[in-house]
């Protein structure tokens, strides 16, 4: 055959912001170049130096895919695009040490330091050492991954091996393997420009370039309250993780210690506080559980959210009037020195009364911590805020925030924003099976203890009272989720609070793969939004003996003050049944859309007040890799010669034989009789 098709391809995708284009594409037909394997300093060398059949497709490991390797075979101009070895087996796919497409300072530019003398640009701490900033380059040739075993084999041994390694330095002669990367990205310079041309009709079915970032946000109040309910001033705790991540690489989007860890220990401690709700009455204040989306992306989140609640757009009306303090939860896999670390803002302790406000919190938090094997620790009053979602939030109201995280300065994360945090990366890989859905791995035992941690803190801040001995984290909920967020969403958990619909229970069992931390694009609500919503309701919400009209699967985001969820429920005794639920909470979802698209005229583009960001479409076919043999120049000069002389030779003979056709074709006449 012709070609072979290359299905396990993975490709990096363009994206937009008011300002510039980010990622990878190709020419309109694809990159074609002629396969060499990269893997170690020789082989590298010999392309850049030797190598005389450019243009090449560099195939890297992901030991050498790094960015000083590309940008020394950009520099080359040898290449036409990157195939990057990326599967399952550790053999073929070592872990690096590290590897952070992100850049050193994440979010700098939208955060709370942003032009600060003291702490912009991160004067005080360079948070994420390990970045790259490849996320936010612009490559001008195709970037893909290869995911199947199989298939790295057949490009190693079948077609580089086979046809191309040099012997002994020395170039083989043709025909030599080759590689077409086609991942043509149809939006082009900046979103600005992207989204005027996706606006202006220039025919009946008008063309679509790009769309905006954006998902939704999962609230949950806490507290059971009155129908006629009004919050006051100062009367709710944000409690807050962040939902989404990015990497080079579309739907690659593992996020473990990024986004995981905190979305569990948020969730467990939730859970665990429901125990406890009878606790909380109209003297103590409410818990407002927030899960933030698009963050990765300027704070698309959060800035929505404070956005709605100028307008009085968010239930209830709430506003930053309402909430006394703020606690995030970040990453907390990697503990550096063992402990989760609080971190604070040292601008809002200009503020006498706030920074006396955020003593009292680190306080009530290190003393809890000391009864769980003082596992808090608190950083330096000077140090800034790490990357957060609280950021955005003291950007407009200066009020107590803590961020607690499992780092003490630096990232421990060495996979920040990467295809590389992974589940075995902290500590949580099991077997996908029902002895692996239960098995209590290191990092479950340790995220229930954070989870704990959490739980008491939240506790003791809304009640002004110390937290009950019993109130702890569960590490079965724990495990489960873990496993469900990391390994397989095919799992009991999350069959529990599903729809009670076949459809639903068909989704989860074709997810071959872990449930992406990416926020896309606006329109569609992500599965990871839509369980987590489901979760928190489940986790916090009360199970309605009677069900009514009032309960609907319906997921909307709604100003009414309680919602109600069908949820598929528990396994009967005879393990094929479930007892259905309707289940009552005040969880629901809330946009997590950028201004910058709702406006008229916007004129922000180059600012830093709105997230501008949006994904590059392409067509259906876009996107493909194929391998094939190519002949020599020579060869084909003269397969190409000897067509064009054989349709000349062919036209001057049908010339002949037309101008000859009376005598060549002439009919016998008819005999005499």
């Amino acid at each position: 055959k012709t070609y072979v098709i290359v299905s396990g391809n993975v490709a990096c995708i363009r994206r937009l912001n008011g300002t510039h284009q980010v990622g990878c594409s190709s020419e309109i037909n694809g990159n074609v170049g002629v396969l060499h394997y990269i893997n170690d300093t020789d082989s590298l060398n010999w392309l850049i130096n030797s190598g005389p059949h450019q243009p090449y497709v560099a195939l890297l490991t992901s030991l050498n895919f790094n960015r000083d390797t590309v940008q020394q075979l950009r520099n080359s101009k040898k290449i036409t695009g990157i195939i990057v070895i990326h599967t399952d087996d550790s053999a073929t796919t070592p872990l690096p040490d590290s590897f952070s497409p992100a850049d050193k300072c994440p979010g700098d530019l939208y955060g709370l330091y942003h032009n600060n003398q003291e702490y912009g640009n991160c004067k005080k701490v360079t948070w994420n050492e390990d970045g790259n900033g490849m996320f936010f380059e612009d490559f001008e040739f195709p970037i893909s991954i290869v995911t199947n075993k199989n298939e790295t084999d057949y490009l190693i041994n079948n077609c580089y091996l086979k046809f191309n390694q040099p012997t002994q330095g020395v170039p083989r002669e043709y025909p030599l393997c080759a590689v077409q990367m086609k991942s043509r990205m149809a939006a082009a310079k900046d979103s600005e420009t992207c989204i005027r041309r996706t606006n202006t009709p220039t025919n009946l079915n008008p063309d679509k370039y790009c769309d905006a970032l954006g998902d939704k946000n999962v609230i949950g109040f806490f507290k059971d309250v009155p129908e006629d309910y009004k919050p006051e001033k100062k009367s709710i705790i944000l409690a807050m993780a962040r939902m989404d991540s990015y990497s080079l690489f579309e739907n690659i989007y593992p996020s473990a210690d990024n986004q995981v860890s905190g979305i569990v220990a948020l969730l467990a401690a939730a859970e665990a506080l429901r125990k406890y709700k009878d606790h909380f009455d109209n003297t103590t204040k409410d818990i407002l559980f927030t899960f933030l989306n698009g963050e990765a992306f300027d704070y698309i989140g959060s800035t929505r959210m404070l956005y709605d609640m100028d307008k009085g757009a968010l239930p209830l009306k709430l506003k930053m009037d309402h909430v006394d303090r703020i606690v995030e939860v970040n990453q907390l896999a990697y503990r550096e020195e063992g402990r989760i670390w609080i971190h604070a803002d040292p601008v809002s302790r200009n503020d006498p009364n706030i920074s006396s406000e955020i003593d009292d919190m680190i306080s009530t938090i290190l003393d809890i911590g000391k009864n769980l094997s003082d596992i808090v620790g608190a950083v330096n009053q000077t140090q800034p805020l790490p990357p957060a979602s609280t950021q955005k939030f003291l950007q407009k109201t200066p009020v107590p925030a803590l961020v607690l995280t499992d780092h003490k300065k630096t990232f421990t994360n060495k996979y920040y924003n990467s295809r590389f945090d992974l589940a075995k990366t902290i500590s949580a890989m099991v077997n996908a099976s029902d002895n692996g859905y239960n098995h209590v791995t290191d990092q479950a035992s340790n995220l229930t203890v954070a989870a704990t941690l959490l739980a008491r803190s939240l506790y003791t801040l809304a009640t002004g009272s110390p937290a009950p001995e019993g109130l702890m984290a569960e590490q079965q909920s724990v495990t489960h989720m873990l496993y469900c967020f990391l390994i397989s969403p095919n799992c009991e958990l999350f069959k529990q609070v599903i729809p009670p619909a076949r459809e639903a229970f068909d989704d989860l069992a074709s997810q071959k793969s872990p449930y992406p931390f990416y926020v896309s694009v606006y329109g569609q609500i992500n599965n990871v939004t839509r369980i987590i919503q489901r979760l928190l309701t489940h986790y916090i919400g009360t199970v309605e003996k009677n069900h009514t009209e009032s309960c609907t699967s319906s997921e909307k985001a709604s100003l009414q003050l309680y919602n109600y969820l069908w949820m598929a429920g528990p396994l009967n005794s005879d393990n094929k049944t479930r007892t259905v639920t309707c289940v009552k909470s005040r969880v629901t979802q809330t946009k997590a859309y950028s201004p910058a698209f709702e406006i008229t005229d916007y004129n922000g583009w180059g600012g830093f007040q709105y997230s501008t960001w949006t994904e590059s479409s392409w067509a259906t076919n876009a996107l493909l890799l194929r391998v094939f043999l190519i002949p020599s120049k020579a060869m084909e000069t003269s397969i190409l010669s000897g067509g064009v002389i054989l349709t000349l030779v062919s036209m001057v003979l049908i010339y002949f034989l037309n101008k000859k056709a009376d005598i060549l074709f002439a009919h016998p006449r008819p005999s005499s009789l």
